[in-house]
């Protein structure tokens, strides 16, 4: 690729391997360019010239990327997330072994016992409120998300 007719990076065309695209903004496309040797990020490329790259391969195998989470980024190898819905925690664990994430390694926190608004409750209530149970903070679990070794292959 030349930037004002400087060479930034170069590889043997024969050693591209494939594309992942994702739509940047105006009108311009992040990618990043597999090869024998590892993986290339191009933060901004025009659509055009991305369509020009890849005419050059046609029988490579390109994917589009579309999305803001994080595990759309084509660049992060780690990313670690806190979760307090279990729900959506389950549904991120799905969602992003897609796109060549898997989780390494969790810790938790249980909430804890709010003493000052517990005690405010019962007083206001004339201690009814202790039958109820007592106020806690969410419980939370912490996720360190690494990239699968299926995707780090396909970056080589």
């Amino acid at each position: 690729m030349a930037l004002f007719n400087t060479c930034v990076w170069q590889v043997p065309c024969a050693e591209v391997t494939g594309f992942s695209s994702k739509s940047g903004a105006m009108m311009t496309v992040a990618i990043v360019i597999q090869t024998t040797r590892g993986a290339q990020y191009v933060e901004m490329v025009t659509q055009t010239n991305f369509k020009k790259l890849q005419a050059l391969f046609p029988t490579l195998a390109s994917n589009s990327v579309v999305g803001n989470q994080w595990y759309h980024d084509l660049r992060a190898l780690t990313h670690i997330e806190t979760y307090t819905n279990e729900k959506q925690m389950q549904k991120d664990v799905e969602i992003s072994a897609h796109f060549g994430w898997m989780p390494q390694n969790t810790t938790g926190t249980a909430g804890h016992i709010n003493v000052g608004r517990t005690a405010t409750a019962a007083v206001l209530t004339g201690g009814f409120s202790f039958l109820l149970g007592v106020s806690r903070s969410k419980d939370t679990l912490t996720i360190t998300f690494v990239r699968t070794p299926q995707w780090m292959a396909q970056q080589k």
